[in-house]
Parts: C-alpha cells; structure tokens; sequence
C-alpha cells in the first residue's frame, strides 16, 4: 500500500473530498495541515509542483491539482464504475456538478454584501435548481451508477455540503434521487465517522 499525505489548508476546501474518499476506501493517510496562509507562503508554497494545494504526496513524490487527485484516489480505490461507459457516466456526473461550483466561486469572493445577497437569492431560486434538475435526471436512483456508492456520489454530497454552508433556503425536498443519494453518502458508516470526528473549521 503507497503512504499517501495529502497537503491542504486547516479547512475543509478542495481537500474534502479526497479526505472522503479515503474515509470510504478506509485507507489511511496523513492529512497533513498547515496552519495558516503565512505558513503556506513562507514554508509551503515554495515546494509545490505548482505553488498551490490541494497537493498529494505518494511515496514522498508531489501530485498537485484537486481534479487529478479526485479522478486518481477514486480509480486507485475502485470507486470510478465497473467499467469505462460506467467511468463516463461518472465523469458526467462530475462535470454537471462544476456548474454549481462556479456559481458558488462567484458568490463566494463576491465582497459586496448587497450583491452578495443577490447572488444567493438567484443561486437558490434559478442556478442551482437547474443543475439540480439536470442531476436528478442522470441519478439511477439512490445512487449515481451502477448499484453501489461511487465517487460520483460522494463528490454530490461533498458538493451539496458546500452549497448549504452558502446559499440558504435551498433544499432537496423537490429531487427524490438527489435526496436519497445524499442521504445514503451521509449515514454510510465510514463516512458518517469521519464526519463526526473530523476538525471543526468554518469552511
């Protein structure tokens, strides 16, 4: 078994779903973080392939990029589908879910609070719901693919967290699948423990 240490912030960030992941697969690895932006720019920063993190240390060799660390962990832990039109699907599913994280990038640097305000408003009552229309279409049922938790589940629930702690007033109640996906994900076992003990930080 390779020694993994994934490198990241003391927050939840990009970092969250492949420490997910890990929590799935059981695997253990060192989720190695550093303690504030001073630390990344003096001590951290230097020594990244490409100065930024998420970054994962195998056998002591860096591999940076958030994208590239999902797609590898969940291949590596055989959560990628039982085959390649299964791997498709799920790569579909992935990339459905970026068109909510470029909303939520929008909102979440917006400085403005008067406008901030107004893309949350819009987040919850037109962006977000049609991607969410868009997902429960593509879910089997209470999951993604197949007949088992695959990456493609997990990221929506890593997701969804991420939409909540944003934008208020959205819910799951309207997309049955969506729902009882993020539901199966969090009282999975592994998952559940991790997020029970994993530290408390405010993103």
């Amino acid at each position: 078994m390779p020694q993994y240490k994934l490198i990241y912030f003391n927050s939840k960030g990009r970092a969250e779903l492949p420490r997910l992941l890990f929590a799935y697969a059981d695997v253990e690895y060192e989720d190695f973080r550093f303690a504030n932006r001073e630390e990344f720019l003096e001590k951290i920063k230097p020594n990244m392939p490409t100065g930024r993190v998420p970054v994962l240390e195998i056998d002591g060799k860096l591999y940076p990029e958030s994208g590239a660390i999902f797609r590898y962990l969940a291949t590596e832990f055989k959560l990628y589908g039982k085959d390649n039109v299964e791997a498709l699907q799920i790569d579909g599913v992935v990339e459905t879910m970026n068109d909510i994280l470029q909303v939520l990038t929008k909102i979440f640097y917006e400085n403005d609070e008067a406008k901030k305000a107004e893309l949350q408003k819009k987040a919850a009552a037109e962006d977000i719901p049609v991607v969410l229309s868009l997902l429960e279409k593509l879910a089997g049922g209470d999951v993604f693919v197949g007949d088992s938790i695959t990456a493609a589940d997990i990221a929506f629930f890593r997701t969804m967290e991420v939409v909540l702690s944003i934008v208020t007033g959205l819910t799951l109640d309207n997309y049955p699948k969506l729902k009882s996906i993020n539901d199966k994900v969090a009282k999975e076992p592994k998952i559940a423990a991790w997020l029970a003990k994993r530290p408390e930080t405010p993103n």
